[in-house]
Parts: C-alpha cells; sequence; structure tokens
C-alpha cells in the first residue's frame, strides 16, 4: 500500500490569513493495495493520472472566519483554481455565516468539492477551558473586602538590574558572556540608573544569551511575572522569560510573548502556576539568538489571586477560615469573579477581591484560604478546553447538529489536536483517569455525537495526540499524567489526518497497524517573496517515506525532517479563475503535474 502527500500552501491576504492544507487520503489497506505479483506498467500521460486518482481524497483546508460573509465570498473564490488543480474537497470551520451557508454548499457542489467541516474546537462558554488548581491563597479581610495578600512573597534579587560590578548584574546566579553578549547599560534606562542590555549575541556559538537566578515559590498558586523591554533591530525578535524545574516537566511557565524587531519600552505581562514546586529557575534571555539589541529593566514575580478565576462546576471555589470553618457563597460572600475575565489575556493589572456580604460570619481581620482554577496560556495565546464537562458535549452536538443543518457536509473534522493542558480540574480528575484514558473517552463520545446525526458522514481526526511518536506520550506540557493509550479511543471508522512530515512516515505502520485509514498532509510551508511557493513532500509507504528522483522539470522533494522547501513552483498556464487571493499567488495546473511526477517516481 503507498500512502502519498500533497502539498500544504499558505497564502497571506491583506488584512486576512488564509492557511491553506492540501491534504490527500491514504487510504485503508483494502482499498489501494496494488498486486505485488503484478509487473508494474510503464509510466504514460494516462497512467499518470490514474496514479493521482489513486489518492481518494484531495482537500483544500482553509483557517479562515467562516462567521464572515467577506472571508467566505474568499474561500469561494478559490473553487475553481482548486478544481482545476485537482482537488475533490474543502476544509472549514462549522461556523459558517448563515446567510452565506446556501451559496457556499452550492459553490462546493459546482465545482465537484466535498465538504468536510472541522467541529469540536471548544465550549461556547470561555469558563469551560481547562484550570489548573490554586489551593490556600491567603486573602485578609478589610473593612467588608478580602484582598489578597500573599503569604510567603517571591523576591526577585535585582530585579531592578541597579546592582552591578561591571557587566555583571549582581544576585544573578548565571549570566551568559558578561561583556561580551550582556552588558550593564547606564544610558538606556526604564527606571532607575541601569538596565540589562543583550546584543551580538552570535558571538556565542550556540546563540545563547541568557541571565538567571533561582527563586522560591508557594506549591499551587498563581504568579504574575512583568517586565519592560526595548528592542533595535533585533533578530530573531524571540527573547524568552522560562521558569524551569528539576522535574520531568522541566518547566512550570510555557507561556511566550511578542517583540517588535525595534520597538520602544513596552510592559510584557507573563501569568504561570507553581503546581507542587517550591524552588525554580528564572531565565531570561535568548536560545538561538543573532543580531540586535534588546533591554530589560524593572522585573518583578509576585503571587497573585482570583485572575481570570473559572466558574463553572468542575473548577469550584471554597474559602475557609484558618480555623477550618467553610464560608459559603451568597451568605457569607458575594458571588467570586473577575470582572476583566478573559482567558486569552492573561494579566489585566489587578487580584479581584473578595466582597463580604452585610450578614457575614467574616470577621474585618479575618484571614481566609480560598482555593480556586484558572487557565494558563501555551505559548501566546493557546488555551485548552476542558474534556470532561458534560455541558461541552452538549456544545458539540448543537454543533454538529448546526453544520449538517446548513451545509449537509461529506464529513466531519474533530479538532482534537495539540492539547496542552489537560486533566487538572476538579472535574477531569473525578474520573479517575490518566490523561491518555480520558481523552480515548472523550474522542469516543464525540466521534458518537457525529453518528447520531448523521451516520453515513466519515470522522477525520489529527494524528498528534493519539500518536506515541508525536504527542501521546509523557510530561507533555501541563497535561496531568501520561497520554499512552489515547489512540485506544478511535474506532475503525474514524480517520487520521497525520501532519508530522518530520517523523518522514515513520508512524504511518503505527496507524495502518491499528487498522485506521490515514490522510497526510504537507505542512509548514510559506509564500515568501511574492513567488507562489510550496512544499513537495515524498510520497510514504506503510514502513515510511520514500524518496523518488524528481524529473528536472519538477522540484525537489522536502528531505529535511521538519524543514520546508521553497523551491519555487514552475511556470505553467493559469487556468481561468486560477487566483487565489488578492496577493496574486495561484494553484497552477503544473503544480499538480509535478505531484504526478513524483507518484510516477514511486511507481517507477
Amino acid at each position: 500500500m503507498a500512502l502519498r502527500a500533497l502539498p500544504r500552501e499558505v497564502d497571506l491576504l491583506p488584512h486576512i490569513a488564509f492557511v491553506s492544507k492540501l491534504l490527500f487520503a491514504a487510504c485503508a489497506a483494502a482499498v489501494l493495495v496494488l498486486p505485488a505479483t503484478k509487473a508494474k506498467p510503464k509510466t504514460t500521460a494516462t497512467t499518470a493520472k490514474q496514479s493521482v486518482s489513486r489518492t481518494q481524497n484531495r482537500w483544500l483546508f482553509f483557517t479562515s472566519d467562516m462567521t464572515d460573509p467577506k472571508q467566505v465570498d474568499q474561500v469561494i473564490a478559490r473553487f475553481p483554481a482548486a478544481q482545476a488543480a485537482g482537488y475533490n474537497g474543502v476544509v472549514f470551520s462549522f461556523d459558517v455565516a448563515k446567510e452565506k451557508a446556501a451559496e457556499l454548499k452550492s459553490a462546493a457542489r459546482r465545482y465537484g468539492l466535498d465538504i468536510i467541516c472541522t467541529v469540536m474546537g471548544g465550549a461556547h462558554d470561555r469558563n469551560y477551558v481547562e484550570g489548573i488548581p490554586v489551593k490556600d491563597a491567603l486573602y485578609v479581610v478589610h473593612g467588608g473586602t478580602a484582598i489578597h495578600q500573599p503569604d510567603n512573597p517571591t523576591q526577585v534579587q535585582n530585579g531592578d538590574f541597579e546592582a552591578t560590578a561591571g557587566d555583571k548584574f549582581l544576585g544573578w546566579g548565571w549570566q551568559d558572556d558578561v561583556g561580551v553578549t550582556t552588558f550593564a547599560d547606564h544610558d538606556v534606562v526604564h527606571g532607575g540608573k541601569t538596565s540589562l542590555r543583550m546584543e551580538s549575541i552570535a558571538k556565542n556559538a550556540n546563540g545563547l544569551c541568557r541571565i538567571v537566578q533561582p527563586i522560591k515559590l508557594q506549591p499551587h498558586r498563581q504568579y504574575h511575572i512583568s517586565v519592560w523591554i526595548k528592542t533595535e533591530k533585533l533578530s530573531p525578535a524571540v527573547p524568552e522569560i522560562k521558569v524551569l524545574t528539576n522535574t520531568p516537566q522541566n518547566c512550570v511557565s510555557w507561556q511566550t510573548f511578542h517583540v517588535d524587531p525595534t520597538q520602544d519600552w513596552k510592559q510584557v505581562d507573563l501569568v504561570f502556576n507553581s503546581f507542587d514546586e517550591t524552588a525554580a529557575s528564572l531565565y531570561l534571555g535568548f536560545w538561538g539568538g543573532k543580531s540586535g539589541k534588546i533591554w530589560w529593566d524593572d522585573l518583578k514575580v509576585e503571587e497573585i489571586g482570583l485572575v481570570n478565576v473559572l466558574r463553572r462546576p468542575g473548577c469550584p471555589i471554597t474559602v475557609r477560615g484558618e480555623d477550618g470553618m467553610v464560608y459559603r457563597e451568597g451568605q457569607d460572600y458575594e458571588k467570586i469573579f473577575d470582572p476583566q475575565f478573559h482567558p486569552w489575556i492573561p494579566w489585566r493589572g489587578a487580584s479581584p477581591t473578595i466582597k463580604l456580604t452585610a450578614d457575614s460570619r467574616i470577621k474585618n481581620g479575618g484571614r481566609l484560604r480560598v482555593s480556586y482554577y484558572h487557565p494558563i496560556s501555551i505559548y501566546e495565546d493557546r488555551i485548552s478546553f476542558c474534556l470532561s464537562e458534560p455541558k461541552i458535549f452538549d456544545d458539540w452536538r448543537e454543533d454538529v447538529k448546526r453544520a449538517n443543518e446548513l451545509l449537509h457536509p461529506a464529513g466531519f473534522f474533530m479538532s482534537h489536536d495539540e492539547i496542552r493542558c489537560m486533566n487538572q480540574c476538579a472535574q477531569c480528575r473525578s474520573m479517575n483517569m490518566t490523561a491518555g484514558q480520558l481523552l480515548a473517552w472523550n474522542v469516543r463520545k464525540a466521534a458518537a455525537i457525529i453518528r447520531e446525526v448523521r451516520p453515513d458522514a466519515s470522522i477525520w481526526v489529527w494524528n498528534d495526540m493519539f500518536d506515541p511518536q508525536h504527542n501521546a506520550v509523557d510530561h507533555y506540557y501541563a497535561v496531568n499524567g501520561t497520554l499512552a493509550g489515547s489512540w485506544k479511543g478511535l474506532d475503525k471508522d474514524v480517520g487520521i489526518v497525520n501532519w508530522n512530515g518530520g517523523l518522514m512516515g515513520k508512524n504511518c505502520k503505527f496507524f495502518a497497524d491499528l487498522g485506521l485509514k490515514q490522510i497526510l498532509s504537507g505542512y509548514y510551508d510559506s509564500d515568501e517573496n511574492g513567488a507562489s511557493q510550496v512544499v513537495y513532500m515524498a510520497p510514504a509507504s506503510r514502513n515510511g517515506w520514500t524518496k523518488p528522483n524528481p524529473s528536472p522539470a519538477s522540484p525537489a522533494p522536502c528531505t529535511q525532517p521538519g524543514r520546508r522547501n521553497t523551491t519555487p513552483c514552475p511556470p505553467g498556464p493559469r487556468k481561468p479563475g486560477a487566483p487565489l487571493g488578492g496577493n496574486g499567488h495561484s494553484l497552477r495546473s503544473q503544480c499538480w503535474v509535478n505531484l504526478e511526477q513524483l507518484l510516477q517516481a514511486e511507481d517507477q
């Protein structure tokens, strides 16, 4: 059996990012078995077309905002070019502007394109994101209001960078390349008389430029990091702040932040949870820096409370006195909430307070211990939803029904992808499952919802969270417990969309042995310098990627795992309606011929 991959194309339209994955099916063993005893025919133009036809699904994947009628129009405008290039399906969100649904459905039918709707990307209520527990944060009552008070304040030594000995910053346990890439700057400052400047980072052979110090933490508490940053021609503009630990997880803070290559002083705010750690190492700097300058100043790390507190059944709040008395919401204190609640904005400037009721049993000066749950960001804005709250499944059922009524898609694509925070909230932990068992249970229920609504529709899901060679592993970000066994929740009718090109197909056999059909997706290409760029990935077999010898007219296959091939698509005639967007990029028939050539090479 041969598994084949189409390219993935990324078009950036003015103000709108269209990410288009070109996917195709690597079919189940019973479908595309080529007889081993039969001699391979000589390749001709006819057999080239037959080679392409062996791929059952050739999909164009959109991440457009389908609730925006203008973006729906832009998606529809691509359909003629997609048909001309040989595609037979389009994938996009179920959440389509209702007034455009009929037109979208009709256009897809006219151009011979199946519709596959992505569903189950989260809940309708933001409170249903996954929550990390905070235990016994201290609140002290003053005049009818309980205010957060750190009972074991974290101290950062020389966070204002004022204490120096030459270019060495006192109080910091480690500083890379003192006086070479790290400097005490007395001219450019945000506050005080000195800042930390990093520059010429390429002088370090490994691109490392960091300053580090140990910090003490209170277990299961919420923390805020703030620092002021200025840059000048910084490349790459990827500074990081990390809170690392000596545990298998190796980290308690996965949030990153954006800076411009050149910017004036701006404040950066990060929020993390200490989990069960009592100590960590605070890092500022670069892993892979090159050129330009960055200044750091006025760094603080502080414990905070009730920021983005979650209010749902599986994330209960408890308030008790230090004497053990448990107080009741509505009787002793008003409903607790964050008035600036926004899971995707980790810090809005202050810790919420707790307002006491008029007849509260809590006395002035009382010391309260408050336990609650809050979300965490992975990278700049990645938030995971809870996998076990019953309302999640109600929302998903509603979404599938809406998609079916508006579009009647040929298939549904479940969005179980890169779930980096899992099995943390009280509801999930009450299931008494490992993370892998919980995910298996969840995806099985999700697929059952689709079958309930549309028994005849195909069902697909990304590979990574069910792949032991990808993300179904131990110690995955903020996942509580092993993800091993998550694949046991995949029923035989669920197809896998395999996007890990870096493995060069080494994981294909795993899913084939489970009896699951697969789609391989080319991934992470780009349009650069105004040219249409395409990643070409070598065809795959059950035992891994094979490497054909491309003809001189075709681009070379991408042969470096995880890297993109930016060989421009060779000139070819434009078909009527071929432009894909405002930047003039198009799907061109010659690109499709190149795919045929790659398939021919394998047959030869």
